[in-house]
């Protein structure tokens, strides 16, 4: 009778560790999409960034950037680092990381791997506006967004800052400073680089 309470014992166990476990290594998405003001939400539909309302769900025609169209229309995948929009200055600002494929050849170098690059869209009416853009992970110059050693997307590595307003990019690895970090200040209306 001990021999099997001691075999159900380390069964439990060990069924309890395995998902403790898996638990532990499952990584925190990033949000689906991005919460405006007035109740609209930026999501990504098909190849297409668009504004809905959170309630009806009626789509509003955004005018958004040749640039972010065209790299929205071609894109590998799309990421959204914050699940809420920023009211700096009186104007609105959401994130969005876009990655186009690294290689046209998926057995090639970096074939499985993606560029990825931030906009920071600034949202008014039905129009969008681009202050910056800028890329944040490559597969080709070996630059990684921080994961927390693959707990969390690579998108909350990007992250809004209060003090001083703007946001901040945590990198696990770039290739020519190893682990690092860049603190975007608004200024000017726009984001610049502190320190440099």
């Amino acid at each position: 009778m001990s021999i099997i309470s001691s075999v159900i014992k380390t069964g439990v166990f060990a069924v309890v560790l395995v998902c403790t476990s898996s638990l532990a290594s499952a990584e925190t998405p990033p949000p689906d999409a991005v919460n405006l003001e007035g109740g609209r939400v930026l999501l990504q539909k098909g190849k297409r960034l668009v504004e809905v309302d959170a309630a009806t769900k009626k789509e509003f025609p955004t005018r958004f950037p040749t640039s972010v169209r065209r790299a929205v229309s071609t894109a590998s995948s799309i990421g959204f680092p914050a699940d809420r929009s920023r009211i700096i200055d009186g104007k609105e600002y959401a994130l969005v990381v876009v990655n186009q494929s690294s290689s046209n050849n998926p057995m090639g170098y970096c074939g499985a791997g993606e560029e990825g690059r931030l906009y920071i869209l600034q949202l008014e009416g039905n129009k969008a506006e681009l202050p910056l853009s800028l890329p944040v992970q490559s597969c080709l110059k070996s630059v990684a967004l921080n994961t927390d050693t693959g707990t969390k997307s690579p998108y909350l590595a990007i992250t809004w800052s209060d003090a001083p307003t703007g946001f901040k990019i945590d990198w696990e690895h770039d290739a020519d400073k190893g682990r690092t970090s860049q603190l975007y200040r608004f200024q000017d209306g726009t984001f610049v680089a502190v320190g440099q």
